[in-house]
């Protein structure tokens, strides 16, 4: 019954009752509608079950090579409207649903950013407690990347290289780690809105690095206190870690 089913949608431009339990008068059903109310993408041949034909449309055939682009592009949208509905909790399915090129990753602002924040002030790893050491970190996200599927600078950090493969798509701890983490971002934001040079590698991180409205209009705005700086980011970020941590992502156990 699938071919038959599969053509239902056109069944409604008739009135006649379409006769479902029966393959036989389905089949001169699908028949007459083609010839007398629309024609068809395809009709089917006299054999039966899984001997039977399916003769396909030649002007639907063409359109269909014609559009292919489009068609294709129509169904992966919707596709991940349903999945992203049904998944609220997932973010970026769009970009799960095929994989990514890793020359995508722009994360070449940022590290400028930080590199010249560490020409000015001392920045401690998140992990270790020790100073990061220019131009021997690497930039990497706290809630991981596969998970986020974006390079927001708020989840964005400078980290020991020798740390990052151990701690790979694996959550660190919230506790004590965020606290750290928020305290580096601080950091960060106090810099960028008091040296013009800084600002400006920040700005240049706004094509790649900073897509969230939330990041935008509440967490860089000038004039947050340290309280209000933390309150913004942890408000907005834990939520996406515990989604992370419910979708069954490992918690790193680094002591």
């Amino acid at each position: 019954m699938v071919p038959g089913r599969a053509l239902a949608g056109f069944f409604s431009k008739s009135s006649e009752e379409v006769p479902w339990g029966s393959i036989r008068r389905l089949t001169e059903y699908i028949r007459r509608i083609d010839s007398t109310v629309i024609r068809l993408p395809y009709t089917f041949g006299d054999s039966s079950k899984l001997k039977k034909e399916v003769h396909f449309n030649p002007d639907w055939m063409r359109m269909i090579q014609d559009n292919t682009v489009n068609i294709l592009g129509w169904i992966q949208y919707e596709k991940v409207k349903w999945l992203q509905n049904n998944n609220p909790e997932v973010p970026g399915l769009i970009y799960k649903l095929a994989p990514m090129d890793e020359k995508m990753r722009k994360l070449n602002n940022v590290r400028k950013l930080w590199e010249g924040i560490l020409e000015v002030r001392e920045v401690c790893d998140v992990f270790t407690g020790n100073p990061i050491i220019t131009k021997q970190y690497d930039v990497d996200h706290f809630i991981p990347w596969s998970f986020v599927m974006n390079d927001e600078l708020w989840n964005l950090m400078p980290m020991d290289s020798s740390l990052n493969s151990s701690k790979s798509n694996k959550l660190p701890k919230w506790d004590p780690f965020f606290a750290v983490f928020a305290e580096n971002q601080y950091g960060m934001y106090n810099l960028i809105h008091e040296r013009a040079g800084l600002h400006k590698l920040f700005e240049a991180c706004y094509r790649d690095n900073l897509h969230s409205i939330w990041a935008g209009q509440e967490l860089y705005r000038p004039g947050n206190s340290k309280e209000e700086f933390y309150h913004i980011l942890q408000k907005n970020m834990q939520p996406v870690y515990d989604s992370a941590r419910r979708q069954g992502y490992e918690i790193w156990n680094y002591s």
